[in-house]
């Protein structure tokens, strides 16, 4: 009896974290850290269970689910597998992933094919609608979700371009023609309205979080012009004193207006405390603006194009300056360290991360 029950708990166990994949590609260093505890080494044929979170570092890894759904994750990225299951008999089931940070590239299998309600793939920002289709995820350091559209091709070289749909508390957009895209900044925001980039594939990488695509570019800064021309409506000068027709006053009360000298007051006293008020935040904000980009804190500068990640227990210091030179540095984030980059006219020095301690000269010039 004894010998019967612990087979059946050793099947039941073995059923809970039966395989659901395999890394059909593996370049680099990648992690694997599984739910029951512990992390593996990720290498070609190794079993993907249920619940995993790849992390890659120096690399690319590539799962294949037993459903032919293929997720491919690019270097220094993180991927989570919230669940899957799949009836191979009618080539149903279900599938919830989270790109996390980096890029991710989904190709749909079996189950987004039909099972497509069954299907949830996130971001930090955004939920994506699946029907059968390629697309992928970038998520920046601060969770921002860059999604664009592939054309989805078999083996014979036949391609076609399906359909998604991205979300965000704020709204949705439908995404249906080939690298078309659109980018949810936060979870409250809307995504923007799709565009189509003229790209090259294999140029969809974690460059896209250092150096936006101009279409992408342009059209937020578009959007951020037409919101500071929407507060410029404001007509501080109009005065809702001078409406008053004096004239059709009461007689009595006209007479008694007589006395007062009208030339002798200032109208415009609180228009102009008005301007001062709006200029004042203007000015806060601006001065916000330069204190925040200023620290070394997680996240892009907008103001230099550095790049600080918080990959614990390390941080990832880096910055492409679009004219071929390019740092990356990975430092223990025990130790303090002051950092002095010049590449070709642009500088910044004394870059401070956690305090003066460890000090980095970098120079780097094109020919």
């Amino acid at each position: 009896m004894k010998i019967i029950l612990c087979l059946i708990m050793f099947l039941f166990s073995k059923n809970v974290y039966a395989g659901i994949g395999e890394v059909i590609l593996q370049e680099g260093n990648s992690k694997v850290q599984r739910k029951a505890g512990g992390e593996v080494d990720s290498k070609k044929q190794l079993e993907i269970l249920s619940y995993d979170t790849v992390k890659t570092g120096q690399g690319k890894t590539a799962i294949q689910f037993v459903d032919d759904t293929r997720v491919d994750v690019t270097a220094h990225s993180k991927l989570l597998i919230d669940e899957f299951v799949y009836d191979p008999s009618n080539k149903t089931g279900k599938l919830s992933i989270k790109a996390t940070a980096g890029t991710v590239r989904y190709a749909s299998g079996q189950i987004a094919k039909n099972s497509q309600q069954n299907v949830k793939i996130e971001t930090p920002t955004a939920t994506i609608g699946v029907r059968g289709t390629d697309f992928t995820m970038t998520i920046d350091e601060i969770g921002g979700s860059t999604i664009i559209l592939l054309p989805s091709c078999d083996k014979n070289g036949y391609c076609f371009v399906g359909e998604i749909s991205v979300e965000s508390d704020a709204g949705q957009v439908i995404l249906n023609q080939a690298f078309q895209v659109t980018v949810v900044t936060t979870s409250q925001s809307k995504p923007l309205n799709p565009l189509i980039l003229k790209i090259d594939e294999t140029l969809i990488n974690n460059m896209l979080i250092v150096s936006k695509p101009k279409e992408i570019a342009n059209e937020q800064s578009k959007n951020q012009l037409e919101g500071v021309a929407t507060a410029l409506d404001l007509d501080f000068l109009k005065f809702e004193g001078l409406n008053t027709d004096f004239l059709k006053e009461d007689e009595k009360q006209f007479s008694t207006m007589l006395d007062v000298d009208f030339l002798d007051q200032n109208f415009l006293d609180n228009v102009l405390d008005q301007l001062n008020k709006e200029f004042a935040k203007q000015i806060q904000s601006e001065f916000e603006k330069q204190k925040s980009t200023t620290a070394a804190t997680a996240g892009r500068d907008s103001n230099t194009g550095i790049i600080l990640l918080d990959d614990k227990p390390s941080w990832i210091f880096t910055r492409d300056d679009g004219q071929g030179n390019n740092v990356y540095l990975k430092l223990n984030q025990d130790y303090n360290y002051k950092i002095n980059l010049q590449q070709n006219d642009f500088q910044v020095f004394d870059y401070t991360l956690g305090g003066s301690g460890n000090v980095i000269y970098i120079k780097q010039s094109s020919r």
